[in-house]
Order: structure tokens, then sequence, then C-alpha cells
């Protein structure tokens, strides 16, 4: 074993020349088919490695998407809690505002149903003294009427006789 093979030959081939000198072509040919299916395996092994190297890309990539999936979708329900909390201070300050308008306007209502009341107190009372004025007014005009009427009523009745008498002295002639 003086022979060292150089640095460039695989560790096989220096491993199968070592068995060769010491067991023979048999075991030689042994070790080489455990040599190419360790060459075989270890192909397979790379190509699995590759393979997983790819699957873990893959899965980097869908990690990648599924995050901005993600960000995205957290902004989107800060947006939309944004939007609802707009929403409810802008609910809230119309509910404050309607409550107000609806005291003021029960306030007006209030007022409107006093000045109501009061106006009808004025009117019932400005009916009751052109009642009563009217009341006076009418009983002079009555007052002042009879002695007029009662004139009026003897000059037709005399006017009436005078007719009659008249009718009378012509029929009677």
């Amino acid at each position: 074993m003086t022979d060292e093979p150089p640095a460039h030959e695989p560790l096989w081939a220096s491993f199968r020349d070592v068995v060769e000198q010491l067991t023979g072509p048999l075991a030689a040919s042994t070790i080489e088919r455990v040599a190419e299916e360790t060459e075989r395996l270890d192909k397979s092994l790379a190509e699995l490695r590759k393979g997983l190297s790819a699957v873990a890309v893959e899965q980097d990539d869908i990690a990648r998407a599924l995050k901005k999936r993600q960000e995205s979708l957290l902004r989107g329900i800060e947006g939309l809690r944004g939007q609802l909390e707009a929403h409810e201070t802008r609910s809230a300050a119309a509910h404050d505002d309607t409550a107000a308008l609806l005291r003021e306007l029960s306030r007006f209502t209030a007022d409107a149903r006093a000045s109501t009341a009061a106006l009808e107190a004025v009117v019932e009372d400005r009916l009751a003294r052109f009642r009563t004025s009217l009341a006076v007014d009418v009983e002079a005009m009555r007052a002042r009427q009879s002695a007029t009427e009662r004139w009026g009523r003897m000059t037709v009745v005399m006017v009436f006789l005078t007719f009659v008498l008249a009718a009378v002295g012509v029929v009677v002639r």
C-alpha cells in the first residue's frame, strides 16, 4: 500500500482498491455494486433535496403571499374599523342633534300652547266685551227704534185708514 490515491479520486475508488487488494475480485464487485447503489442513492438524495428545496421555496412564496394577504386584510379591517368608528361618531352626533331638536320642538310646542291659551283668553275677553257692547248698542237702538217704530206704525195705520175711508166714501157715493 505504498500507492496513495491522488487527492482528486473519489473516496470510494480508493476504498475499492484497498478492498480489492485485501479480498480479491469478488469483494471488489460487491463494493462496486455498493458504490453504484450509494451513488444512485446519493443522486436520489440530491434530487429529493432539490425537490425539497423547490417545495421550501414554494412554501416560502406561499407564506409571503399569505402574509401579504393577511396584512392587506388587516389594513382592510383597520379601514373598516375606522369607518365604523366614524359612523358611530356621526350617529351619536345625529342622535344628540335629534334629541336637541326634539327638546326644542317640545319647548316650542309648549310655548305655542301657552300663547294659544293666552290668545284664546284675550279673544274671549274681547268677544265678551264686544257682546256686551253690542247688547248695549242693540238695547239703545231698540229703545230709539221703539219710539220711531211707534210713529211709523201709527203713520202707516193712519194712511191705511185714510185709504179705507176714501174707498168707503167712493163706494158710498
